[in-house]
């Protein structure tokens, strides 16, 4: 969950502008995570092979320039938060399928093998989900919310991302759709989310704000973001809702027209390796608190990860995407 925008990291001789034409580094790596550049700074000590990490900003900037470079993709690699925004990247054959034989090299946890997808649109890394955010100094422990239909109660209170913005913000929405139906979702939310202010923020650092500051009293936010404050001792919690909470993997997706197949397949080698999954923790930011998906890696001190999931239909989300969107900035964005 990247807070910066515009700008990119480059890895080697020069700095890649997000404009620029073909690089001539080894890979080029598209990301929304906060990890992804000093994971590109070890896979470049380890192997020798150089790597353009260009960071247009959110989940949903990456997208949108991954989508006006149309069928001149300038990645060869790229690295987000959702399973349903990278199937729909498959869908349009915006990725390629990761090779079988990559997942085949991976010690997965069962939780890690239940998140490969059927069509290998991605490779998960590391996984998070969303839960309800609350300051303890505004919630007493007998009125903390157990469910999202609880959230009712804290109307005009409520501070989340736009799903336009955010990939983990769309997963939660199509998860919403999938537990509730579409039609109850749509009421759920339209009773809950009634303060614009509010509802239409551009990331999970700004409902931590929101929710630290009083303007909101909870949150709904990427858990990982949430344990981020709690390690910093901030006043919040992560309350997972009864009903369960959609897992939200890290993907990694090769782009359909790379030319660089081989140092792909090496720096997803390096990402499911001890060596790099280190790398993926060194660090306080929000996406340093993920869920390991590999046998043998322990999560950060303090981050939950005894919790229930529910798994979305990509397939499904996917194919709604730009609609359920829509509904949310016409219903709950300024």
């Amino acid at each position: 969950m990247k807070m910066q925008t515009g700008f990119a990291f480059a890895f080697g001789l020069s700095i890649l502008s997000l404009v620029s034409p073909v690089s001539a580094a080894d890979l080029v790596l598209y990301d929304a995570l906060d990890f992804a550049a000093p994971v590109a700074k070890a896979f470049q000590a380890k192997t020798g092979l150089t790597v353009d990490v260009v960071e247009p900003g959110s989940t949903g900037e990456t997208l949108g320039k991954i989508a006006a470079e149309g069928s001149n993709p300038q990645f060869d690699i790229v690295w987000l938060d959702g399973s349903a925004v990278m199937e729909r990247m498959a869908t349009d054959h915006v990725l390629q399928a990761i090779p079988a034989g990559a997942y085949d090299k991976v010690a997965f946890t069962a939780f890690g093998k239940s998140l490969v997808p059927a069509s290998h649109a991605f490779l998960p890394t590391g996984a998070s989900t969303t839960a309800i955010e609350v300051n303890t100094k505004k919630v007493p422990a007998d009125k903390m919310p157990k469910s999202w239909a609880d959230l009712q109660s804290f109307s005009g209170k409520v501070a989340a991302k736009d799903p336009n913005l955010s990939g983990p913000a769309y997963q939660w929405l199509a998860g919403i759709f999938q537990t509730n139906g579409l039609e109850d979702g749509k009421a759920l939310l339209s009773k809950t989310l009634t303060n614009k202010t509010l509802s239409g923020l551009s990331s999970g650092g700004k409902v931590n704000k929101a929710v630290l500051t009083g303007d909101a009293v909870v949150g709904i936010n990427q858990d990982s973001a949430i344990f981020s404050k709690i390690a910093a001792g901030e006043p919040v919690v992560a309350v997972y809702p009864k009903e369960g909470s959609v897992a939200l993997p890290q993907g990694l997706g090769i782009s359909a027209k790379t030319q660089h197949m081989d140092a792909a397949r090496k720096f997803i080698d390096f990402v499911t390796s001890a060596e790099g999954q280190a790398a993926m923790q060194n660090g306080d930011d929000t996406d340093f608190f993920f869920i390991p998906v590999i046998d043998g890696v322990k999560p950060k001190p303090g981050r939950e990860t005894a919790i229930t999931y529910t798994h979305l239909d990509d397939a499904v989300a996917a194919a709604h995407e730009t609609e359920w969107k829509q509904w949310y900035k016409d219903n709950f964005v300024q």
